[in-house]
């Protein structure tokens, strides 16, 4: 039986938990990424997201859960309502994005993106999977060029039978992580997802190409060398 397994950015690394077809345990593998708030709004709200997060890792849920709740309301209370907020990591990506975009907006502390994805991974936790979707397409809104973000709901997706949908939400992964170079770590991650969506749908050539491709980046995956022969096997079972 699969298991659900949410992904989380954390202030200092990305830690994702991935279901394999092939193995019944839980891979879960580090990738270090550089945060630089700079010029955020709000980013005195910072140290309390980062808080909230160590409680998560250390399953406090029901106090996470309502601090969390406190916390989201404290940053939306601040928002401009005549603008559109968006969050990023780095100045780099704020002017990145800032370059493709003819929308004003405010550039809110990357701290507002991480309560979020807390709340996300409460409700995940309590198999409230609807809620949890819904707040991970709210910090798709706000978080636009998040992998991260992209990926974990195209995991859930994928657990709760929508494999379509959840390819397309990997592929959007994959997609940012080839155009943003904050991005770049996601890259693996994406194509294992897009690998796993493409054998619900029965595409193995296509998920066998994914999960090599996946494999050029990170070549010690064992979720990928599974899911390599859990192919093999359902070819062999026809």
């Amino acid at each position: 039986m699969r298991r659900l397994a949410a992904c989380f950015l954390f202030q200092i690394a990305c830690v994702f938990s991935i279901a394999t077809h092939a193995e019944s345990d839980t891979k879960i593998f580090t990738t270090i990424l550089k945060i630089n708030v700079d010029d955020a709004k709000l980013a005195y709200l910072g140290p309390q997201s980062r808080e909230l997060i160590s409680m998560i890792k250390n399953k406090k849920f029901v106090e996470a859960e309502k601090i969390a709740a406190d916390l989201r309301n404290t940053y939306e209370a601040a928002f401009d309502s005549s603008l559109q907020q968006y969050t990023f990591q780095s100045k780099a990506d704020f002017d990145e994005f800032s370059q493709s975009s003819s929308r004003k907006f405010e550039w809110i502390d990357w701290g507002y993106k991480e309560c979020l994805q807390a709340q996300a991974f409460i409700a995940a936790e309590k198999k409230d999977f609807s809620k949890s979707l819904d707040i991970l397409k709210k910090i798709e809104s706000v978080a636009p060029i998040s992998a991260g973000t992209a990926g974990e709901r195209g995991y859930i997706l994928n657990q709760v039978g929508r494999p379509d949908e959840a390819l397309s939400s990997y592929q959007k992964a994959y997609d940012l992580s080839i155009n943003y170079s904050s991005q770049t770590p996601f890259r693996a991650m994406a194509l294992r997802g897009i690998g796993y969506a493409l054998i619900d749908l029965h595409r193995l050539d296509e998920a066998e190409k994914a999960f090599i491709a996946s494999l050029e980046i990170e070549p010690t995956s064992n979720i990928a060398k599974s899911e390599l022969s859990y192919i093999q096997g359902l070819r062999k079972s026809k």
